[in-house]
């Protein structure tokens, strides 16, 4: 067996490059990213608008979740393919570039997922303590 020829075939493989700047995956990539990012805004102030009216974390329940995920993760695909296309365009082969904007892509919307979770969830908490004091002092 030939090592140096499946080494080198390995490298070609990591090191492919299309033959032009993928400026299409790049606009498909924003596209998308806008095409699932409304949604999700959208959605979300509904559901801290239904928060604020009813006081009640049963507003959301798992299928409104649900409902804010997939936008989210449409939203971080579009990203990842933007960000690839981007890195393509500045010269980096082809699959590094798909790798390093995913694994940045992950990070940063499970770190924007979570951070979502808690300022919804000290929302929640603050209008449930508001409540709890308007009610105290009613009494």
């Amino acid at each position: 067996m030939d090592w140096s020829k499946n080494l080198q075939q390995f490298q070609d493989f990591v090191l492919f490059k299309f033959p032009q700047p993928p400026y299409f995956l790049l606009s498909i990539g924003l596209l998308i990213s806008l095409l699932c990012g409304l949604p999700f805004a959208i959605t979300l102030q509904k559901r801290v608008q239904d928060w604020m009216k009813n006081h009640s974390s049963s507003t959301l329940p798992r299928w409104a979740k649900l409902q804010l995920l997939i936008p989210f993760i449409g939203t971080a695909i579009g990203v990842c393919i933007a960000f690839a296309s981007l890195l393509e365009i500045f010269g980096l082969p082809t699959l590094p570039a798909y790798l390093i904007s995913l694994l940045s892509t992950i990070l940063a919307a499970s770190w924007i997922w979570s951070e979502i979770g808690h300022l919804l969830g000290r929302r929640l908490l603050r209008s449930y303590l508001a409540q709890s004091a308007k009610l105290s002092h009613q009494r």
